[in-house]
């Protein structure tokens, strides 16, 4: 079984990915995925509000975060490092959601003419360069959404499923957040 570290931003992701898949998230609801702690949560929490992603508020009579009803806003008052580490969350988040291509096309029938996930992605982000592409759609493979180039039809494609996965394949290992690889952990 193959497995690669979580890293601050894999782990963020991963926590939107459960906030957008769900009307209410009880912190049970969170553990059972994402093996961390409760103020680990909380901060990720403000990042994800910080980065426009999301716009919670805690329910004591529900035991769970809900929307608060209020358009998520980025934080333009960040600075530095912070302000880049929003800018990255809010792109990749953006991509979990509105990354799309035309999986009925073959490149014989279509050829360039596809619309595939390299043009959606520079639809979204135009000031973008081929090297961001390339490490944003990384990015995404770490955390089980799977992109890749298909030899045969000559494009990108990626995961059709839009669900919540059951189980994200992270775990605690010596202190650190693990996340196996096999593909059964993955967006299909």
């Amino acid at each position: 079984m193959e497995s690669i570290q979580l890293t601050l931003i894999d782990r963020q992701l991963l926590l939107y990915d459960i906030f957008r898949s769900c009307r209410e998230v009880s912190y049970e609801e969170i553990t059972a995925r994402l093996p961390v702690g409760q103020k680990m949560i909380q901060r990720d929490i403000r990042t994800l509000t910080d980065a426009g992603l999301i716009c919670v508020k805690y329910s004591r009579k529900e035991k769970a975060y809900m929307d608060s009803g209020q358009t998520p806003a980025f934080c333009e008052d960040s600075k530095g490092k912070r302000y880049a580490h929003l800018k990255k969350l809010n792109r990749i988040a953006t991509l979990m959601t509105d990354l799309a291509m035309d999986s009925e096309s073959r490149y014989e029938d279509d050829g360039d003419e596809y619309f595939s996930c390299k043009k959606r992605y520079y639809e979204l982000f135009p000031n973008a360069n081929e090297k961001m592409r390339q490490r944003d759609f990384t990015q995404l493979n770490r955390i089980g959404y799977r992109i890749y180039y298909d030899n045969s039809d000559r494009r990108y494609r990626k995961w059709e499923s839009d669900g919540l996965r059951e189980d994200f394949g992270v775990y605690r290992e010596n202190g650190k957040l693990m996340r196996c690889t096999d593909s059964r952990y993955d967006m299909w």
